[in-house]
């Protein structure tokens, strides 16, 4: 029978393990190196004490990985992972997780749960509508390899020294997904590469992208200037300079515009996801 607790004692490399077998035959199989399990354990502000593991002879075969935050002035606690080692699947783990977990959560005043999984993974979804997660949105996934022919030259691309969220958040159409979030980038700030587009002094659009992993984090362009070849300019120098196969997740699939966008530039969607939650209040 397993013991169920949570993971605060447990070292980086045996949750490595863990963590690689339970995604090697997943829908999209991955494989993390230490260095970025660590970086994930950063950017997702994965918290141990509130992750719950299940253990069988002290060998740790299955977890829950919970990121938390403050957001809107709400406590919000993110799955970052779950995972069942193959040879254990079928023992309604993932259930006994959560049922271990939501007391200490509760507990810790915590208001709601978030999590993502993709759309084609019905016995998931199923295991977590039956926990009382709900859909609340549908996120896409884009990869591709950036082919821009239509850029407007006329700006000027700068660092973006520091994050005026206000300014950058009057840009936006979307609610960032977690691991696009502020708190998520403002954590991997020094691994990332942030870049602005200027006319003059004033800001029009802005992307911020991990060079390590190839993705785009975030990618906004000012109301009043899109469609004139900002955002293009900003993928331009990202692809001139870092490589042209690059990748975005969980983008909100309701923008048209940035399917569009994305479309154009060479980048098509290789999977879906849903967005679910557990309110505790």
């Amino acid at each position: 029978m397993a013991i169920l607790k949570t993971l605060e004692n447990i070292p980086t490399e045996k949750l490595l393990e863990v963590f690689n077998l339970s995604f090697s035959d997943y829908v999209v199989p991955f494989c993390l190196t230490k260095e970025q399990l660590e970086d994930k354990i950063k950017s997702n502000s994965i918290k141990l004490e509130f992750s719950v593991g299940a253990f069988e002879d002290n060998q740790l075969i299955a977890f829950i990985l919970h990121g938390y935050d403050i957001i809107n002035n709400l406590k919000i606690v993110y799955n970052a992972g779950t995972g069942v080692i193959p040879a254990k699947r079928g023992n309604k783990l993932t259930v006994k997780l959560y049922e271990y977990i939501l007391p200490i959560l509760r507990k810790n005043d915590i208001d709601k749960l978030l999590l993502e999984v993709i759309t084609t993974n019905e016995p998931a979804i199923k295991t977590y509508k039956n926990i009382g997660f709900k859909i609340i949105r549908e996120l896409n996934c884009y990869k591709g390899s950036l082919n821009i022919t239509h850029t407007n030259n006329d700006f000027e691309i700068r660092k973006l020294e520091v994050y005026d969220w206000q300014k950058l958040n009057s840009f936006w159409n979307l609610k960032p997904s977690w691991q696009n979030s502020v708190t998520a980038v403002e954590k991997l700030k020094n691994a990332n590469i942030s870049i602005g587009i200027y006319d003059e002094e004033k800001l029009l659009g802005y992307t911020i992208f991990n060079p390590k992993i190839k993705r785009i984090h975030q990618l906004s362009v000012d109301k009043n200037y899109r469609r004139k070849g900002v955002g293009g300019q900003l993928l331009k120098h990202i692809s001139t300079n870092y490589g042209k196969n690059v990748s975005a997740i969980n983008i909100d699939s309701t923008s048209e515009e940035t399917l569009k966008f994305f479309k154009d530039i060479g980048m098509d969607i290789y999977i879906k996801q849903y967005e679910m939650e557990l309110p505790l209040k």
